[in-house]
Formats: structure tokens, C-alpha cells, sequence
């Protein structure tokens, strides 16, 4: 999903109380994803991520992002949610 406006979601989030961080923490993202998102860097996000920001954020889905039925982001998490698998040590 697109943001319709980053200036909107920034002016809403301020409008609620929530820092980057904090709306970061209720979304489960990182405040680097809320704050790409604010500032055009990261163009897209998942539903998921879309649904929580405006559910924080009391508003619809439909009035901070646009839909891309084309294509799939899948949701983004930091390094503690990695599912990478050990590398063997050599001996």
C-alpha cells in the first residue's frame, strides 16, 4: 500500500501524541519504517503495516494509503525477527 500523503500521516501522528518511536512500537515496525514512510523514502508498505497506522492513527485505510492490488510487500521486521539459521563453525 501508498501513503496518499506523507505530510498527512506525519501531521496525524503529531495530531494523536505519538512519537516515531512509539507509534513504531504499537504498529510492531521499526521507527525507521514510520519514518521512511513519512518522509517518501520507503514508497510502500504491507496491508498489514497500513492497517495498524490507521488504526493508531483513528482513521480508515482508505484515507492514508492507496491500494496496489498488483503487488505484494511482505511485512518488515528487524534483525530480532529474522528466521536466518545458524551457520555451522568450521573445526
Amino acid at each position: 500500500m501508498k501513503p496518499i500523503s506523507t505530510a498527512t500521516l506525519k501531521k496525524r501522528r503529531e495530531r494523536e501524541g505519538y512519537s516515531q518511536r512509539q507509534l513504531a512500537s504499537l504498529c510492531n515496525c521499526t521507527q525507521a519504517a514510520i519514518s521512511a514512510l513519512e518522509t517518501g523514502t520507503m514508497t510502500r508498505c504491507s496491508e498489514d503495516l497500513a492497517t495498524q497506522i490507521a488504526k493508531w492513527l483513528r482513521r480508515d485505510v482508505d484515507e492514508l494509503f492507496t491500494r496496489h492490488e498488483d503487488t505484494r510487500v511482505p511485512r518488515m521486521t528487524n534483525a530480532a525477527g529474522t528466521k536466518r539459521q545458524p551457520v555451522p563453525q568450521a573445526a
